[in-house]
């Protein structure tokens, strides 16, 4: 298995929960304001990186009947700055959501560290860390409204500020107004918006999106694309996106890891995945027809 190739992400702006948890618990109450505060007093890494390092991680799960273990993540070296929205791109069983997991502490480690500004997560539980989740299905509320459920994880709040962080967090995913729907009255695209506004109202310190668009037909998926790149940057909020699709992954992040039999092969921007794959693997999996590069 080749080396992973992972270029310099360079420093970035500082950056500022919809899916599900742990227990029954909507992955909107994993990123409160209480938590983040607290994981933002341990400032920055000695390095002055701030945000996410992931060194030597592995997942493995245990051997079922007749079966061996499997490395579902395998020796993993991944950096995320502040402010910037890395993809994990690949196909499905390579490992891409496992990592994703492990980092939100919904998945044991077998091995190495995450670390958040320098200190290790790894030991805090899900609820503590300040990140937020959204995954595929949004799974919101359906005993409460649209509002209901974007204000899930501000019960700190006072009631009048609540009031007004969720009227701006609906207006930001394009959503005003519509605070009193039932949500099954939604569409799909409606529902899923509702779920990232849900995400962010807590400004969580690290957004965890585990295929949001996977379920939407094309044509939604590709607008939402665009909108959630554009709130993304908006609101300077740290990614780590989790695709099997390459245009969408080129659309909202910045830059993308490309993962195959749990092995991160490469990190780079787009264009230079394009020009430079890297490996025979990399290239291969992107449909390039030569590496563009030395292979390694």
């Amino acid at each position: 298995m080749p080396e992973p190739v992972v270029d310099d992400p360079g420093p970035g702006p500082a950056g500022a929960s919809g899916g599900a948890a742990s227990a029954g618990v909507p992955a909107s109450a994993v990123g409160s304001d209480a938590a983040a505060a607290d994981a933002r007093a341990a400032g920055p890494d000695a390095a002055g990186l701030g945000g996410l390092r992931v060194e030597g991680l592995s997942v493995v799960y245990p051997a079922g009947r007749g079966s061996d273990p499997v490395r579902a993540v395998d020796d993993v070296d991944l950096t995320l700055p502040r402010g910037r929205i890395l993809a994990l791109l690949g196909p499905s069983g390579c490992g891409k959501s496992s990592l994703l997991r492990a980092v939100a502490g919904l998945e044991e480690i077998a091995a190495g560290t995450i670390a958040w500004d320098g200190a290790d997560v790894v030991g805090v539980p899900v609820h503590k860390r300040g990140f937020g989740l959204m995954f595929q299905d949004g799974q919101l509320f359906p005993f409460r409204d649209v509002a209901g459920n974007v204000a899930y994880g501000l019960v700190r709040l006072p009631r009048a500020r609540r009031r007004e962080r969720v009227a701006e967090m609906l207006e930001l995913v394009g959503l005003p107004g519509y605070g009193g729907r039932d949500v099954t009255t939604l569409s799909g695209g409606q529902a899923q918006r509702v779920a990232l506004a849900r995400s962010l109202a807590p400004r969580p310190r690290l957004l965890l999106l585990d295929e949001p668009l996977s379920a939407l037909d094309r044509a939604m998926r590709e607008q939402l694309a665009v909108d959630l790149r554009r709130i993304l940057v908006e609101q300077g909020t740290t990614a780590l996106y989790v695709t099997h699709d390459h245009e969408e992954a080129g659309t909202v992040a910045d830059r993308i890891g490309v993962m195959d039999a749990g092995r991160l092969l490469r990190v780079d921007t787009p264009e230079g995945l394009r020009s430079t794959p890297g490996s025979e693997a990399v290239a291969r999996f992107l449909g390039l027809e030569e590496t563009g590069g030395r292979g390694r």
